[in-house]
């Protein structure tokens, strides 16, 4: 380089992928790449974190002939159990390349009674004369400003930014989503420790930058959400976090609580939906996704803990709500009667 440090091509790593990066196997078992029609598409880069986009294209010779008798059947060129019998295959590749933190998070021991999502290592540095296996969770690294303090601000916010292609009507509902496990915080002694913003209408602001976690809005049919997370292989730490919000899950929530509470909510009973119910109803999605971002796993117990007596009680449903969490499945109380 011009300041005499040193340039490695890479090229090859993204080009002729070696077998730990490839997809080949998801393609076909005889999988060939063919590195005269594979290349970078894009590269770019971030101070955490460098991403390339790459079009792989995989010869597939055919199988062999079988046992049998009956030889090669010939097949529709799509993909299987099996993968693809055609004879080749092009893919776009997307690789993310993240920089951990200089000093890693003391990690926390995962218990399998408490439902965080978890990672297995195995560790050859413990006097156990053997490798011995350890399992973190995935959490954030939230530390106080002021230790002595039984609340008190974060040292880092958990900040998730609004994805600029989501409609309009909607951003104040998914702020809403985000920040409603402010309260949860604070019962852990945590002031204003996640928020929600609107992603700046900055040139130099992107999703694709890992210091930023972002509700994604995605042009899309698929009806649902996801919350996936990036953490530290070492430590269990929770980097960042990318919501998938598919945009026909307003299509499932919709029909969710046309399904189990039309009987009691009359908004639900025509279609479309007021914006008012829908922005509810989004909210609740995204602050289960953000749960997931967070660390936590479903807990498909939950529901099934409180009486049917109990989430028919309108004092009780006030105080209690309908189930212990928000991250079962457990959606809306469609044993609540009319009256």
């Amino acid at each position: 380089g011009p300041d005499s440090s040193m340039v490695i091509d890479v090229t090859r790593l993204f080009t002729q992928v070696p077998l730990e990066f490839s997809p080949a196997q998801r393609i076909s078992p005889r999988a060939q790449l063919d590195a005269t029609r594979s290349f970078i598409e894009r590269a770019v880069s971030f101070p955490d974190n460098v991403n390339v986009e790459t079009t792989l294209t995989f010869n597939n010779p055919p199988a062999p002939p079988s046992n049998n008798g009956g030889g090669n059947q010939p097949g529709r060129g799509g993909f299987g159990q099996n993968g693809t019998t055609a004879p080749s295959a092009t893919v776009v590749m997307s690789y993310s390349i993240h920089k951990l933190p200089e000093v890693p998070m003391q990690p926390r021991l995962c218990d399998n009674r408490v439902g965080y999502f978890s990672l297995t290592v195995l560790d050859y540095a413990r006097p156990d004369q053997k490798a011995a296996s350890r399992c973190f969770i995935t959490r954030y690294r939230l530390e106080k400003k002021d230790p002595e303090q039984p609340v008190s601000e974060p040292v880092k916010q958990i900040v998730y930014y609004i994805d600029p292609a989501t409609p309009k009507q909607w951003v104040p509902w998914l702020i809403k989503g985000i920040e409603d496990w402010k309260p949860a915080f604070e019962a852990a002694g945590f002031k204003n420790a996640i928020v929600g913003k609107e992603a700046p209408k900055d040139s130099d602001w992107s999703p694709e930058d890992a210091r930023y976690s972002v509700v994604r809005w995605l042009p899309s049919t698929t009806e649902n959400a996801s919350g996936p997370n990036v953490h530290d292989p070492r430590s269990g730490e929770i980097l960042n976090a990318h919501i998938q919000f598919y945009h026909n899950v307003m299509t499932l929530a919709r029909t969710w609580y046309y399904t189990q509470a039309a009987a009691v909510d009359p908004r639900a009973r025509m279609f479309p939906l007021p914006d008012s119910l829908m922005g509810r109803l989004l909210e609740y999605v995204l602050a289960h996704e953000v749960g997931h971002t967070l660390g936590f796993q479903h807990n498909m117990k939950a529901s099934s803990y409180y009486p049917i007596d109990s989430v028919r009680n309108p004092s009780f449903v006030k105080r209690m709500g309908h189930t212990p969490t928000l991250m079962d499945y457990a959606r809306f109380n469609y044993v609540a009667q009319p009256e």
